[in-house]
């Protein structure tokens, strides 16, 4: 990763991202992670507690459940793996972005 990279990655884990333009079968799922969000254990490992709670309450799998969650999350379609952002990003934040990606 280059310096620029670093810093836009720093704005993602602590900072304001954009709510994505998501269609609104994904505005209803992330508003349903929002919730599960707010269930799940944060103390072990919340991006898989997050990941199985909605595979099970959705039917969702695979891109169907990460895209949207990542694209609400980080603002962009790809980058580095999520379990370790999400602890960064923190259950707050999470929650926050989860519910304004659901509008």
């Amino acid at each position: 990763a280059h310096l620029g990279e670093v810093e836009e990655w720093r704005d993602v884990l602590t900072g304001d991202i954009a709510a994505p333009d998501l269609g609104e079968d994904d505005r209803a799922f992330v508003a349903r992670a929002g919730d599960a969000a707010e269930a799940i254990d944060w103390a072990d490992s919340p991006w898989k507690a997050l990941g199985a709670a909605l595979k099970a309450s959705t039917g969702r799998s695979g891109k169907a459940l990460f895209l949207p969650l990542r694209l609400a999350l980080t603002g962009r379609a790809s980058g580095p793996e999520m379990a370790p952002l999400l602890d960064r990003i923190g259950r707050d934040r999470t929650i926050a972005r989860l519910r304004a990606a659901s509008r």
